[in-house]
């Protein structure tokens, strides 16, 4: 579990774009087979592909779910699930996953379209650039951002998380500006995500930056009510219904499938990131009919993979977080829906929007105005879950009417169920303190964890910055916060 391999489709798209990761250091005569350049379809599809794959799909949303309990570590502890997370563990994201696989080699794209006039690739380059540069800063506080991108500094000081946000901000305006722009090229099958059609890429980048207002709800010097007014202004022209969801497709080949299918059910990597005990009896309690498709039922995968056959068993089981496994066949594993091999892998979805509109609006208008976006976001995941109409309205139905006392629980609640298996529920749990979760058995620290700790390269090779953070080294460092989660 510790050890993330790279499989043959990830190693196949960061091949396409390596010649691009190390023009800056070395000397390359024109060679068909070492270009000095590739072309913009290339590295889209390239970038794209690791952004999905290395980010989206991999370490903050497989060990931050462990920590949110959406899912357990069914092993032998300590793992992730009871924060025995160390600077180790997440070297890879930071890099060559982060800073060179999709954020330089996005910067390169921004750089050689904008030159070429090819404004719809320079604006999608911008989009991903500035979500994974956000998930870098939200997991870690202070990084390297200004100074990052220069090959001749090897040790770049660390910004501020409130200054990277300021010009995140930036950075998603001028995408948007990009994508509006005539382009001398525009993308078709090299776009993976969205085909081309560049009015869900600008859509999807307003989103964004409602959901990155809204991290700023409690930061110092914000407030919660102009935050919330500019995620609404933001998703005026942010999704507009579950056609605009923004799903990368995988296929059912060797080196292909889709990520969880890869880490949660394929027996030849592992089968034991299940889901939890929590997660499991908080829809049971509910009578969330989403429980049948985000969870297999029990014996659909066992230490070898999926079970051949029909299972009949229509049982449900959580696995408690942190506590020894009992054996993969009697936990339930995560959904056909997210683990086919051919699954699409979601990074946002409509369901979302309408969750941060029900949350901004509460902060603006109270929940009278806010109760029936918040229904109306719940019937979104529904649809997108491909629940029943009759079963989805039932259940919408039996929810309790929002107050001034409840609304922010009810809304983060069924934002978190919505937003299964993604990192933006650990960033609602920082911001409000919701769902209520308790302590994994066998805790490495006090608390559940609110970042993670730098990684061992920075503390090897740019010590200093490290230092200046005033974060310490191991287990405590997971309990210090990121600027915009105040206490």
């Amino acid at each position: 579990m510790k050890n993330f391999k790279k499989i043959l489709f990830v190693v196949l798209l960061v091949a396409v774009i390596l010649p691009l990761s190390c023009s800056h250091f070395i000397d390359v005569n024109k060679n068909p087979n070492n270009p000095v350049s590739v072309s913009p379809p290339l590295q889209l599809t390239a970038m794209l592909g690791n952004f999905s794959y290395e980010v989206i799909g991999n370490i903050p949303a497989r060990i931050c779910d462990e920590w949110m309990q959406q899912l357990a570590w069914n092993g032998v502890p300590p793992s992730d699930d009871n924060y025995d997370t160390n600077e180790s563990d997440v070297d890879n994201l930071w890099d060559p996953f982060s800073y060179i696989n999709v954020m330089k080699n996005a910067k390169i794209l921004d750089e050689q379209a904008t030159k070429d006039s090819s404004f719809a690739y320079a604006g999608i380059a911008k989009v991903i650039f500035a979500w994974n540069m956000s998930i870098v800063t939200d997991l870690w506080n202070d990084v390297p951002y200004s100074q990052a991108f220069n090959p001749s500094d090897i040790t770049p000081a660390y910004d501020s998380q409130q200054s990277i946000y300021t010009d995140l901000f930036k950075v998603l305006d001028d995408a948007i500006a990009d994508m509006k722009k005539n382009s001398r090229t525009t993308p078709a099958g090299d776009d993976l995500l969205y085909g081309g059609d560049m009015a869900k890429w600008i859509r999807l980048a307003y989103t964004l930056k409602a959901r990155l207002e809204m991290h700023l709800t409690k930061a110092p010097g914000m407030t919660a009510s102009a935050q919330a007014q500019k995620a609404l202004a933001d998703l005026q022209n942010g999704f507009q219904s579950n056609d605009d969801n923004a799903n990368f497709q995988y296929f059912d080949r060797k080196g292909a499938e889709n990520p969880w299918y890869q880490f949660a059910i394929d027996g030849k990597w592992d089968t034991r990131d299940q889901l939890s005990y929590q997660y499991v009896n908080m829809l049971k309690n509910l009578n969330d009919p989403r429980l049948i498709v985000q969870a297999r039922p029990v014996g659909e995968v066992n230490n070898q993979g999926l079970v051949p056959g029909v299972v009949q068993d229509s049982t449900y089981v959580g696995h408690p977080n942190g506590s020894e496994g009992t054996g993969t066949n009697t936990v339930s594993s995560i959904g056909r829906f997210y683990s086919n091999p051919d699954a699409p892998l979601n990074w946002m979805n409509y369901a979302e929007a309408r969750f941060i509109e029900a949350e901004a609006t509460f902060l603006t208008s109270g929940a009278a105005a806010a109760d029936p976006v918040y229904r109306d976001a719940v019937s979104a995941s529904m649809d997108q879950l491909g629940v029943p109409t009759d079963k989805a309205q039932a259940y919408i139905q039996s929810l309790p009417t929002l107050t001034s006392a409840n609304a922010i629980e009810q809304i983060i609640t069924q934002k978190y169920i919505a937003n299964f298996l993604h990192f933006e529920v650990f960033n609602d749990w920082r911001r409000t303190g919701y769902p209520s979760l308790t302590l994994a058995e066998g805790a490495k620290i006090s608390t559940i964890p609110r970042r993670f700790p730098y990684p061992a390269t920075e503390l090897q090779y740019n010590a200093a910055n490290v230092t200046k953070t005033g974060v310490p080294v191991g287990y405590s460092s997971m309990t210090y916060r990121v600027w915009w989660d105040s206490k």
